[in-house]
């Protein structure tokens, strides 16, 4: 299908205002939370900050886990499949989603310590104010914060417009537009487009469009978990349910009735 989208850049007039670098800002507190977390597969990059205690970190197929430690920030490139959290007692985790149009320039100034995995060095001032900002949750706010800690000196206006376009396509069609449909709308060829795309991004356009599929299946049905799975697979784009479950089980290695089963 054609996508129409309003958008607030082109390419000939450039952006028409600043892109915010923090989109979203979460607080799991293993108080309040089961200190067990599934987290699916997610386009945006993030910076993980734990409070008061360590967090196991281990992406879904990886052997091995991460330890991330508390008094320290951690930022992670796009995660092409989903991942297991485990909060020690007492622990809180600062979860701040980044649009992943920053996510190479950002990791560009940090030190790599596991694969898509980078420390960075965080004052006790900008922690008190990212802890303060996740009850606000004013992304701008925190989106200088995150400016300023990871040495952002490049205009904040300055971006391969061509690969927000195509974003900007596949979130509007969530992920269910070919990746022909967009190379085509942008006039350039399919080699090009997946060049910039991993470049800019980290996933090709493929992956970043399973990954907002399958997001928008786990929104919908969440928002509405009387209706039929049967229904919905149709509707957010899947050809069956069996390619539903295929990719269920890729991203999250479980199949949708009993990952929303946990869910509840």
């Amino acid at each position: 299908m054609k996508t129409n989208i309003t958008r607030m850049y082109t390419q000939n007039t450039g952006l028409l205002q600043e892109l915010a670098i923090a989109e979203e800002i979460l607080l799991f507190d293993s108080e309040d939370d089961s200190r067990n977390q599934i987290l699916v597969p997610d386009n945006k990059a993030e910076i993980f900050i734990p409070l008061g205690g360590n967090v196991d970190f281990q992406c879904l197929g990886c052997v091995r886990s991460l330890s991330i430690r508390s008094g320290n920030g951690y930022f992670l490139m796009p995660r092409g499949r989903g991942a297991n959290i485990s909060l020690n007692e007492r622990t809180k985790l600062l979860i701040i989603k980044i649009n992943p149009i920053y996510a190479k320039k950002i990791a560009s100034n940090f030190a790599e310590i596991a694969n898509g995995v980078f420390q960075i060095n965080i004052s006790s001032v900008q922690l008190s104010s990212l802890i303060d900002l996740s009850v606000s949750r004013d992304k701008y706010e925190a989106s200088s914060i995150i400016e300023e800690l990871s040495n952002l000196s490049y205009d904040l206006y300055d971006h391969n417009l061509t690969i927000l376009e195509s974003m900007e396509y596949i979130k509007d069609s969530c992920g269910t537009i070919s990746i022909k449909e967009i190379y085509s709308s942008l006039n350039i060829s399919k080699s090009k487009l997946e060049q910039h795309f991993n470049k800019e991004v980290g996933l090709t356009p493929k992956e970043y469009c399973k990954i907002e599929k399958i997001n928008c299946f786990i929104k919908s049905y969440l928002n509405d978990m009387d209706q039929s799975l049967t229904e919905l697979t149709y509707r957010c784009g899947y050809y069956d349910q069996s390619h539903l479950i295929k990719d269920f089980k890729y991203f999250l290695d479980t199949s949708p009735k009993k990952y929303f089963c946990s869910y509840r």
